[in-house]
């Protein structure tokens, strides 16, 4: 997230450089294809099973690589080539989508089918967000890492959550295979546009490695001994839980509740992409003006007040709506929170530093997801969406506690001000 005060307004976007704009194209296809199978992936498991548990195995299933696989991910980040393991876990996702839409396409695959293909494409995000997060910094200046992260992430809202869900909702209503055919193509593209950007990146040195799980547990330790981080992490936890809580059933919202058509629900998706949109091409200037707590406070209250107003409503416009202010409030978040990362977090550390903050954060997601699927069975699948909303309120009250955690602006060779440092130990 974009920390430093009145820096951002005289930036160009051209400064970013070429390599930069591959990153950003490939990301932006390979998000098109991301929001296509997340939107047909809960409308698959809808018609495999009308039960909330099943819409909730599948999305735990994608989330549970964050707990399993993501501090591997991050190790390999800071010992190989990001962008040589950004391509090969790309080209790997495109084969596992590749048979996965055949089987779709001649057959009807089952629940544990849809579960498997989901944890699958979960390992592979793990390890090609992780290169990506770790390459950007050898990509673009320290000093423009926010207006690349919030360019970077409105790209992924415009592609995953706007143009990806209305070509899948779309292609499904045609044919439940055709969505995950071209989210194959898309992985195969981002490859290519990865493969253009020459060299970037740097391995690590492979004299003086420790054994991987050694090398886990360093950046385990520095994240908990970085008192502001750890805090960050521990928010972020409790506040991903309560998003997901809220929105994991919001296909049973749309589809059952409001008897809307599926088409209806991949409109809802894209309209978080317009909040999400805002958030990200404006993190600059909205960083500039609010600071980090103001903004971290921006972001949860947008969520809570989202989540129980689509509690309340009885309108798919009105869902949409809110649905676009909690997006806002996510990638307003984002944006803060990943750039923080970036110039606080030692260049040698990040992957594995990077990967224990996921991993915490993913473990509120997976909580969330099973939450929803057990509350909605239970009770309702609007209850989920006012306790959620309750989360995220009482997460406000660590807001306070975060003072100080903006690092000073960065020097010129590009390292963190010293601001941090002292703060940290580090």
């Amino acid at each position: 997230m974009t920390l430093l005060p009145g820096r951002r307004e005289t930036r160009q976007p051209s400064r970013l450089g070429r390599k930069f704009t591959l990153l950003w194209s490939a990301s932006w296809v390979s998000s098109v294809g991301d929001g296509m199978r997340e939107a047909a992936l809960p409308l698959l498991a809808v018609s495999v099973s009308a039960s909330p548990s099943a819409v909730a195995v599948v999305a735990a299933a994608g989330t549970l690589p964050w707990l399993l696989v993501s501090p591997f991910s991050g190790a390999l980040a800071d010992r190989l080539n990001p962008r040589w393991l950004m391509m090969s876990t790309d080209t790997l996702r495109a084969v596992v989508v590749a048979g996965f839409a055949v089987w779709t396409l001649v057959g009807s695959p089952p629940l544990l089918a849809l579960a498997l293909v989901a944890f699958a494409l979960g390992c592979g995000e793990t390890l090609f967000d992780n290169a990506a997060m770790s390459m950007m910094r050898d990509v673009v200046p320290a000093d423009r890492l926010d207006l690349a992260n919030g360019r970077l992430q409105g790209s992924q809202i415009v592609g995953g959550h706007f143009v990806g869900p209305l070509l899948g909702s779309a292609l499904f209503a045609v044919a439940a295979g055709l969505p995950f055919v071209v989210d194959g193509l898309t992985f195969v593209l981002a490859a290519v546009l990865l493969a253009a950007m020459g060299r970037s990146g740097r391995p690590a040195p492979a004299e003086g490695r420790q054994p991987i799980l050694t090398e886990i547990g360093d950046g385990a330790r520095w994240l908990w001994n970085h008192r502001g981080l750890r805090l960050l992490a521990v928010v972020c936890t409790v506040a991903t839980l309560a998003f997901y809580l809220g929105v994991t059933l919001l296909v049973l919202l749309v589809t059952r509740h409001l008897d809307a058509p599926p088409l209806l629900y991949g409109v809802v998706l894209a309209a978080g992409a317009v909040g999400g949109l805002l958030a990200g091409f404006g993190a600059g200037r909205i960083s500039a003006r609010l600071g980090l707590r103001s903004c971290i406070g921006l972001a949860l209250g947008s969520m809570a007040v989202a989540l129980f107003v689509m509690g309340l409503s009885t309108s798919v416009v009105l869902v949409a709506a809110m649905y676009a202010v909690a997006s806002f409030g996510v990638v307003t978040w984002n944006v803060q929170v990943v750039t923080l990362r970036q110039r606080v977090v030692p260049r040698e550390l990040f992957g594995r530093v990077n990967s224990s903050y996921l991993l915490v954060s993913r473990l509120g997601m997976l909580v969330g997801v099973t939450l929803a699927g057990w509350i909605g069975t239970a009770l309702d699948v609007r209850a989920p969406l006012f306790l959620g909303g309750a989360l995220l309120l009482l997460s406000l009250a660590a807001v306070p506690r975060l003072a100080g955690l903006e690092p000073a602006p960065p020097s010129p060779d590009g390292t963190p001000g010293d601001r941090s440092r002292e703060k940290t130990g580090h």
